[in-house]
């Protein structure tokens, strides 16, 4: 079975013009964070993701774009944007097809995250490796060259052929990851919002039964022949 290549990416990824930005300045103004977005192109919505109960935000948000083109110039262009000195962190946010923590990620979402490297062209064998692991051990791998510092890392990426490519080809897996998570999360609270509250429909029921002054409704009378 033929593999696909970072080249076939727009044919074999379905995408989303729905992008998930991460690591938001908590004192950044909405406005702030829609110019950011803006330079990549004009935006049609923007969410910022904040809690039901106390409205503090979370730190995220879900910027919707014209065309799936001029999101995924987004998550090229954008990721690592610095905005009030944090770096953005940016992904597609609607996956069609989510994964366990520790299912191999698949070729799918690996090609698509290919096709967002900016430090160089993935080789298609590094492809195939990343395909094969679950979020969890990409998560383990990207801990585990982060743990020799920043400027070891950045020496390593330097001097190592193709690594700096591989391990943002990872973090772009993982911020799709995340995207996925926290896209599920928001669709859960929706539903838990939408839902009557519990022993509605008992109470319903009873309310048929009980008239407005707590006595007991009388069955209509059906003739009998």
């Amino acid at each position: 079975m033929a593999v696909p290549t970072a080249a076939m990416t727009d044919v074999n990824c379905r995408c989303s013009r729905v992008v998930y930005v991460g690591n938001i300045p908590f004192h950044a103004s909405e406005d702030e964070l829609r110019d950011a977005c803006e330079l990549i192109g004009p935006v049609r919505s923007l969410r910022l993701a904040a809690d039901q109960a106390t409205n503090k935000r979370r730190g995220y948000a879900f910027v919707e774009y014209a065309d799936d083109e001029t999101a995924r110039s987004a998550c090229r262009n954008l990721h690592g944007h610095l905005l009030r000195g944090r770096e953005l962190r940016v992904g597609l946010a609607d996956r069609h097809r989510r994964r366990g923590d520790r299912e191999p990620v698949g070729m799918e979402d690996a090609v698509h995250a290919a096709s967002l490297v900016a430090s160089g062209r993935p080789l298609e064998s590094v492809t195939r490796y990343l395909a094969a692991r679950s979020r969890q051990e990409l998560r383990e791998m990207v801990a585990a060259m982060e743990s020799h510092g920043a400027e070891a890392t950045e020496l390593m990426k330097q001097h190592v052929p193709g690594l700096a490519t591989a391990m943002e080809q990872a973090q772009r897996l993982l911020d799709m990851c995340a995207a996925d998570e926290e896209e599920l999360a928001r669709k859960k609270m929706k539903r838990a919002s939408e839902s009557p509250p519990a022993g509605a429909d008992q109470h319903a029921k009873l309310s048929k039964i009980v008239g407005v002054d707590g006595g007991v409704k009388a069955s209509p009378i059906v003739p009998c022949f």
